[in-house]
């Protein structure tokens, strides 16, 4: 059995956003996201069917133009190829785990 302890894998970069590879197996990808305040993953399109959960604190998700509030405690399902961003619009922390269903590398 593997246990991940998400609290021991967070990371914060003062200048960009942080992404901690958690899981990479052939039909799953599981990374952990980190931003600090003001901080964003910027435009791009998904390159597998996303699913996004908040770990700590609160943000801003764009989906194909529209906007959406990040809580803990919900999921949020996003298609293949959906035009997306994510942005930290608050003054804490922010870290939220992406599930990649199959893994992008299986996409191709």
């Amino acid at each position: 059995m593997d246990i991940i302890k998400l609290g021991e894998k967070e990371s914060f970069k003062p200048d960009s956003k942080s992404v901690v590879q958690l899981i990479n197996e052939d039909h799953l990808q599981l990374n952990m996201i980190c931003l600090e305040a003001g901080q964003e993953v910027p435009y791009h399109r998904a390159n597998s069917n996303v699913s996004l959960m908040v770990a700590k604190g609160e943000g801003e998700l764009e989906l194909a133009g529209e906007k959406e509030q990040l809580e803990h405690g919900k999921i949020y399902r996003v298609p293949f190829e959906t035009r997306m961003r994510i942005v930290n619009n608050t003054d804490n922390r922010l870290s939220f785990l992406v599930f990649k269903t199959p893994n992008p590398k299986e996409m191709i």
